[in-house]
């Protein structure tokens, strides 16, 4: 998609990769849609996602912390995607990255790399702390790309 085509789009798209896609980027994901509401259209994937939904965790986390519903997720593969047509991507830790930006030929100036731990199969609290992080995390990331609500 070409520059002049994303600015004719009404909504900025954000896209959230971790690995598998049934943790921390449905998180992320279901955080930044509470937080934006309908100014961004945000999404998630994951690198070596096969499908399911997200963890038990992680619906629990989202379900009591904040008080969002993603029990119908089903992971995506990042390759389900037309990855020119977001205007940010960002990759949950170091790794997916440098697997979006070397492999998947994700331009630098809309790939973004947080370091935002794997809780898979460590219980809840380590996925409310998961949690934690990626609100504070994308507070920050909202503010410097001008996407604060």
């Amino acid at each position: 998609m070409t520059a002049e085509a994303k600015t004719a789009r009404a909504a900025k798209r954000l896209l959230f990769v971790c690995y598998g896609n049934i943790c921390r980027s449905p998180m992320a994901e279901g955080i930044a849609r509470r937080r934006l509401g309908a100014a961004v259209e945000v999404a998630s994937a994951g690198i070596g996602a096969t499908g399911g939904p997200a963890s038990e965790e992680a619906v629990l986390v989202m379900k009591h912390v904040y008080k969002t519903d993603i029990s119908s997720h089903v992971a995506r593969p990042v390759g389900a995607y037309d990855l020119g047509t977001f205007d940010y991507i960002v990759a949950l830790d170091p790794s997916i990255y440098h697997q979006l930006r070397d492999y998947w030929q994700v331009p630098e100036e809309v790939l973004y790399g947080w370091d935002i731990e794997d809780p898979l199969g460590s219980g809840y609290q380590a996925y409310r702390e998961a949690a934690l992080a990626i609100e504070r995390r994308l507070g920050q990331f909202l503010a410097a790309v001008g996407l604060e609500p």
